[in-house]
């Protein structure tokens, strides 16, 4: 069991999967624009995991992906806002500043986290059950004494056993978001490609005068384009609090091979929306979205890169984890909820410290899972 820096470490490389956690943290990690906090490489003897360090008190607009801090409150402030129900907004929007104080004070930011590779949707090497979790634990607490340590992106559904492991250690289950499921395991009878949305954005494909550009066909000039297409629509339409992953990261992605991203180009030569993969045997999600949302809506540049991932994960037979955000569209095309956590151990931690973490998982399972579910977020 060791923990690196990555930029000094001579770690042995075992797998596909050991090599591209070595290039993530080596080439990409630091291209991210908003995201403060050290990158590790934790060696278990089986598997390279990255790990986030986080001291508290990084800057204030430190991406969810890295900061636990951000992800209660300011990430959920925004959340809160699309709900549309004044109502109930006001409300969770007071409860949720008051809470953000006492979590600030209580160093919730001060943690290790681990296979975390700063994506909305992380995800676990798919011949890892979790075994040596006792191990990495003990080793991380003695390194970290005055930290908890965390588990970022798990489900019921892809991460049973994951979980069950992290619970009997002590950890505990802090939900975080409602993500959305695609079952391909049926290939091409797959029957989310029988729904009528869905049929009707296979037609809308068939007929458009896009092409489809993979990735190795990318001029290099191309990719600061494609940033342009991902800030427009992840942080300039939705929130400036998810990670900034700029021109350097995306070109590292598909030159190291852990990201797979494929562009539509227009007749006129112009890139209009990307789309990027980044999957393992069994899961595929798509941390890259992006297009010119100042574009006309009827050319449908959303509904296009969404189904060009529907039929790849029936092609693949895998399932795809299509994150949270845009439920309605999502369900209509035959997702299923999952509620996604986050699991933490805090039991070594001051008891002022350990009760912060207690009652923000009691808040949102009782309050904040309830309302995801209830309204369909």
């Amino acid at each position: 069991m060791r923990l690196s820096d990555p930029a000094q470490a001579d770690l042995a490389i075992r797998s596909e999967s050991d090599r591209l956690a070595l290039a993530y943290v080596r080439d990409a990690a630091p291209a991210i624009g908003n995201v403060k906090t050290r990158m590790m490489l934790l060696d278990s003897g089986r598997h390279l995991f990255p790990v986030t360090v986080n001291e508290g008190g990084e800057r204030a607009d430190n991406s969810y992906v890295a900061s636990p801090l951000t992800a209660y409150t300011g990430y959920a402030e925004f959340e809160i806002r699309q709900l549309g129900r004044p109502g109930l907004t006001w409300p969770l929007l007071g409860l949720t500043r008051a809470v953000g104080g006492w979590l600030a004070r209580a160093k919730i930011d001060r943690i290790v986290q681990v296979n975390n590779w700063l994506l909305s949707t992380n995800l676990y090497p798919p011949d890892w059950d979790g075994a040596d979790l006792s191990a990495i634990t003990d080793y991380l607490l003695a390194a970290y004494p005055d930290h908890a340590i965390g588990f970022r992106s798990l489900n019921r559904h892809s991460n049973a056993t994951l979980i069950a492991r992290l619970q009997a250690l002590g950890y505990l289950a802090i939900p975080s978001r409602q993500v959305y499921l695609l079952d391909g395991s049926a290939g091409r009878d797959a029957e989310f490609l029988r729904r009528r949305d869905t049929r009707n954005d296979a037609r809308l494909l068939a007929r458009t005068g896009y092409e489809q550009v993979p990735g190795h066909a990318l001029a290099d000039a191309d990719y600061a384009h494609l940033e342009r297409l991902y800030n427009q629509l992840y942080l300039d339409k939705y929130c400036s609090l998810n990670p900034h992953f700029s021109a350097d990261w995306m070109r590292a992605g598909q030159r190291d091979g852990w990201l797979d991203l494929t562009a539509l180009r227009s007749p006129e030569g112009r890139i209009d929306a990307v789309l990027g993969w980044f999957s393992d045997a069994r899961v595929m999600t798509t941390p890259v979205v992006g297009y010119d949302t100042a574009l006309p809506q009827k050319l449908g540049l959303y509904r296009l890169i969404s189904q060009i991932s529907l039929e790849e994960t029936a092609r693949r037979r895998g399932l795809f984890n299509m994150s949270a955000g845009a439920a309605r569209f999502k369900r209509l095309r035959g997702a299923r909820p999952e509620i996604e956590y986050s699991f933490v151990h805090v039991a070594h931690l001051p008891r002022s410290r350990q009760r912060v973490w207690r009652l923000l998982g009691r808040l949102l399972h009782g309050v904040g899972v309830p309302i995801m579910e209830k309204y369909k977020l």
